[in-house]
């Protein structure tokens, strides 16, 4: 049987405030739960809060290596369990501790709204989570940027719609383009109706002082100025409970974010 990865182990420790004992504990748990070895649970738990597992993947023997390819084991809820089987203590912990991965593996940590007319600073933005915060290309959900649009043949309306409602955050772009972007105001509006997390940020002329109606009390962030998107990452390593990367590892991103949230754009076509 292959031992825990002690690298891993203690980076989940860390990760979630507890001691490595614990980890270990939970690990069994959640071994027994899925159905695969414990060496190979502690590389799905990892994976669900966004560590880097590569190097421990590589020392699992290949049989272990293949489990981490069979599909999940959904829990049952308590009204679809057997009756007389008890249900696991560690589930309802399960899904505090790993709430941005609820909904099931397609389900997205991060939906950036925005009008295609801002697609170079939509991408700018991608880059800048994806180096600050380490956060998997498929979780970021951004219709404009290669890598991170919807999948081929999908219905588009009903995909934004579960993006809308099921991901972890939403980032509105606000600019005079998404202003006027039926699209972006469907999102944002369905969005704070759920009153699940919502990041309006404004850029492009737009300031946190001109937003109207529902969006007027978000505490919006100016991205066309370092200390609005430096709170953006910090805000948002808090929501998915991400480390934040050392500024110098982003920092080139994140003035790319600041002067395209500067830039004035002349393109009429909408989204």
């Amino acid at each position: 049987m292959a031992r825990l990865d002690q690298a891993l182990l203690h980076k989940i420790a860390r990760r979630l405030g507890k001691t490595p004992q614990y980890i270990r504990e939970q690990v069994s748990r959640r071994a027994g739960r899925e159905g695969v070895v414990s060496s190979a649970a502690l590389v799905m738990w990892a994976r669900d809060l966004g560590i880097g597992v590569a190097s421990a993947v590589d020392k699992l023997p290949p049989h272990v290596q293949q489990q981490l390819s069979v599909p999940r084991v959904v829990a049952p809820t308590p009204q679809a369990a057997p009756r007389g089987t008890p249900v696991a203590s560690g589930q309802g912990q399960r899904r505090r501790t790993n709430s941005q991965t609820a909904g099931g593996p397609r389900r997205k940590w991060v939906f950036i709204s925005h009008a295609s007319e801002d697609k170079e600073l939509a991408a700018a933005l991608v880059e800048l989570l994806r180096s600050a915060l380490d956060i998997p290309a498929d979780k970021i959900l951004c219709t404009s940027v290669d890598g991170f649009r919807l999948r081929a043949g999908t219905d588009t309306d009903e995909a934004l719609r579960a993006a809308v409602l099921q991901s972890t955050t939403l980032v509105g772009i606000i600019s005079p383009a998404s202003q006027k972007s039926s699209y972006v105001s469907f999102e944002l509006g369905a969005r704070w109706g759920t009153n699940k997390h919502l990041i309006p940020l404004t850029a492009r002329g737009v300031s946190p002082g001109d937003l109207k109606g529902p969006l007027a009390g978000k505490n919006a962030l100016d991205c066309s100025r370092r200390p609005g998107v430096q709170q953006l990452i910090g805000d948002l390593g808090t929501k998915l409970r991400m480390e934040v990367e050392r500024a110098e590892v982003y920092d080139k991103h994140l003035d790319r974010v600041v002067r395209a949230a500067k830039a004035r754009t002349t393109r009429r076509r909408r989204r």
